[in-house]
């Protein structure tokens, strides 16, 4: 069984090891970046809009915010959170000091790079993005504490219209 492992092992690493590289394209729109690359197993390059903040306060914290385009051109958002963060309580937002929702945006599942919360982003919530300044996303680190971690809107309307371009020549 040990050897079994240790074949499949090497196997898989001289695998890794001859994969071509992928494609990595980067685009600074404000405060945005619109990243590009091919996900393995994927067909063709595939692009989001991205920025990483870390809390001023305590730099072991930090978010990773993600606007993509979905199939049939749903806005989706995701952020993913640091671990350890309370589950049950959700992510907050707020854009401009106005909350977002009657219930915080639920967390989805978590990985070695932290809690992942997504959502389907109406038109009506995709506005709230493109005229705001500042996006508070709110997490949870103890029943007694939060930390909210401002992200800055700059440069989001006209990263989403570069996203939807480039969606279209794909």
């Amino acid at each position: 069984m040990i050897l079994f492992l240790a074949v499949l092992f090497t196997a898989l690493t001289s695998a890794a090891q001859q994969a071509p590289a992928q494609d990595k394209k980067k685009e600074k729109i404000g405060d945005w970046e619109i990243n590009c690359g091919k996900p393995p197993g994927a067909r063709e390059q595939k692009c989001a809009l991205v920025q990483s903040v870390i809390d001023e306060e305590r730099a072991n914290v930090g978010l990773r915010v993600v606007f993509l385009l979905a199939s049939g051109g749903r806005n989706v958002l995701r952020v993913v959170a640091p671990l350890g963060v309370l589950l049950p309580f959700g992510l907050g937002l707020r854009i401009d000091d106005e909350p977002i929702g009657k219930e915080p945006l639920p967390f989805i599942r978590c990985r070695p790079m932290g809690c992942i919360s997504e959502i389907i982003v109406k038109d009506k919530l995709l506005d709230k993005f493109k005229a705001g300044t500042t996006a508070m996303f709110i997490i949870v680190e103890t029943k007694k504490e939060g930390r909210a971690i401002p992200v800055s809107l700059k440069g989001f309307s006209k990263g989403l219209d570069r996203l939807s371009a480039l969606a279209k020549t794909n």
